[in-house]
């Protein structure tokens, strides 16, 4: 895998009104295709570090730098482009409750206007390759907790993002199914995808051998 720098976080000093700094001189590179661990207490700013690359929240002080331009001197047309280049994995899913998994997952794609072969083609090949087909029909708000993260998962995949984020993506799951969880996001790192989960699963950090990233007292360690 190419050895690129993708995301720099530079001199990355941020805090919100009348608080302490939640991080101050946060320096981070990594590099196309990695597997990185983002980890801290809740608070620590594990979230406000995806916002900043997304592009939600501009830091007081410092630049974060995405295949070599600056997120937050992006023309307003340009925004949107970016962000389809990021696939996002909520805890809490954010799913459309009302919808079934295939028009969940398409989401993506029908915003890109994409046409409806091409949405079936890629949703398919994507369902077989997640070993999700047998949910695609299926109302969301009939799954599992770990069937609708499976979904969530696949929504964020679907336009072939060059990163996943996840935001504590098994903090709700039985281990079973974090595993499972996990093997999914190994498998699309392995197609190249750079793939970034915030997490305080100790155990999850424990025995799988990824770049692991702490926050920590306004500040950032590398510990693996």
């Amino acid at each position: 895998m190419s050895e690129e720098n993708l995301i720099q976080y530079i001199d990355i000093e941020k805090n919100f009104l009348g608080k302490k700094p939640i991080f101050t001189d946060i320096n981070l590179t990594i590099n196309s295709g990695e597997f990185v661990f983002l980890t801290g207490i809740s608070g620590a700013g594990k979230s406000t570090m995806f916002n900043l690359l997304l592009g939600t929240e501009t830091p007081n002080e410092g630049r974060v730098i995405y295949r070599n331009y600056d997120v937050h001197k992006l023309p307003k047309r340009k925004i949107r482009h970016h962000r389809r280049s990021i696939g996002m994995v909520f805890q809490d899913y954010k799913l459309l409750t009302n919808k079934s998994s295939r028009e969940n997952i398409s989401i993506p794609l029908k915003i890109a206007n994409s046409s409806k072969n091409d949405i079936d083609y890629k949703l398919n090949e994507l369902a077989l390759k997640l070993n999700i087909e047998h949910l695609l029909d299926q109302n969301v708000e009939t799954l599992s907790g770990g069937e609708q993260q499976l979904v969530a998962i696949a929504r964020a995949a679907i336009h072939l993002p060059d990163v996943i984020l996840a935001d504590e993506p098994t903090a709700n799951l039985d281990q079973k199914m974090a595993l499972k969880i996990f093997n999914i996001f190994e498998r699309l790192n392995a197609e190249g995808i750079t793939v970034i989960i915030a997490t305080h699963d100790i155990h999850l950090i424990k025995s799988h051998k990824k770049k692991t990233v702490l926050l920590k007292n306004s500040g950032l360690i590398e510990v693996r």
